[in-house]
């Protein structure tokens, strides 16, 4: 069962992985659905701010997190560049074709997104279980 406190430990999780894994940006964390007993999928909205505290909008990143039996798996992409690569993220890393859904070649940012799935991943697979 999710509660308050768990809700705002997630928050902080996802905002200290983004904050390690998307150097120099620092990040901020809204949970954009609701924790309830009915759905574990939680889609998050990670902002970005520069080293000088300005607004990134173009850094920020989508984060959905679902369970799939006894998995956790999570899709990561950018906010606002909707043409660019989703990163869908199980036991292995799989990159798809924003529009087509196609498997699709790592993109140039594709260690800084896996880096911060394979952390959230673990913060996830606890807190879901």
């Amino acid at each position: 069962m999710h509660t308050p406190d768990s809700k705002d430990s997630l928050i902080a999780e996802v905002a200290k992985a983004a904050d390690l894994c998307m150097k120099p940006y620092v990040h901020s964390v809204f949970l954009e659905n609701q924790l309830d007993d009915d759905s574990d999928d939680l889609i998050f909205k990670i902002q970005s701010r520069n080293i000088d505290g300005e607004r990134e909008e173009s850094m920020d990143i989508e984060l959905e997190v679902y369970k799939s039996g006894n998995d956790v798996n999570m899709t990561i992409s950018w906010k606002s560049l909707i043409d660019r690569p989703i990163l869908w993220q199980g036991k292995h890393a799989v990159w798809m074709d924003s529009s087509s859904g196609v498997q699709c070649e790592t993109p140039s940012y594709g260690k800084l997104f896996e880096s911060l799935a394979r952390k959230l991943r673990t913060v996830f697979k606890a807190s879901l279980n």
